[in-house]
C-alpha cells in the first residue's frame, strides 16, 4: 500500500509540475527511467541485495519500477537548474540522490524493504548512478531541452 501511496503523491507532483509543458518531451525520461528501474531491480534481486515486503511480481515492485522511478526522473530533469553554475548542479544532483537514500531508509524502517547486503551508503552511490544516467540520457537525447 505504501508504494502506491509514493506513487500517487510523486505522480501528483510531476503531474503538477508538468501542466505548461509538453509532456511528450518527457516520454523518453519516463520510458528510461522505468528501465533502469526495472534493471537495477532484476540485479538486486538475483544478486540478493534487498527484498520487498508487500506487493511483487517475481521479487520486483512494480509500484516502484513503473511508478516511482519515472515519476522521479521526470522530476529530476523537469526541476534540473537552468543556472550555469556547475556547484548548484552538483549539488542538485547529490541531493536528490540524498533525498531518495533517506526516503529508502524511511521504507526500510517500517519494514516495506529489507537489506541483506546493501546499505544506505551503497543506496546513496546507486542513486547518484541512477540520476547520473537519466542526466545522460536527457543530455544525450536532449528531448526537453532542459540541460543544452
Amino acid at each position: 500500500m505504501v508504494y502506491i501511496v509514493s506513487f500517487i503523491i510523486i505522480g501528483s507532483i510531476y503531474i503538477w509540475q508538468m501542466r505548461a509543458e509538453k509532456i511528450r518531451a518527457y516520454y523518453p525520461i519516463l520510458i528510461f527511467s522505468s528501465l533502469l528501474g526495472v534493471v537495477s531491480d532484476i540485479v538486486g534481486v538475483i544478486s540478493n541485495q534487498w527484498g520487498y515486503h508487500g506487493p511483487t511480481v517475481g521479487g520486483l515492485s512494480l509500484w516502484s519500477v513503473l511508478g516511482i522511478a519515472p515519476a522521479e526522473g521526470g522530476l529530476f530533469i523537469r526541476l534540473f537548474p537552468k543556472s550555469k553554475s556547475l556547484v548548484l548542479k552538483i549539488s542538485y544532483w547529490v541531493g536528490w540522490a540524498i533525498l531518495n537514500t533517506l526516503g529508502e531508509l524511511l521504507f526500510v524502517k517500517a519494514g516495506w524493504i529489507s537489506y541483506i547486503h546493501w546499505n544506505a551508503l551503497r543506496a546513496f552511490w546507486y542513486y547518484m548512478f541512477f540520476f547520473g544516467l537519466i542526466w545522460l540520457q536527457e543530455y544525450w537525447y536532449n528531448g526537453t531541452g532542459r540541460l543544452r
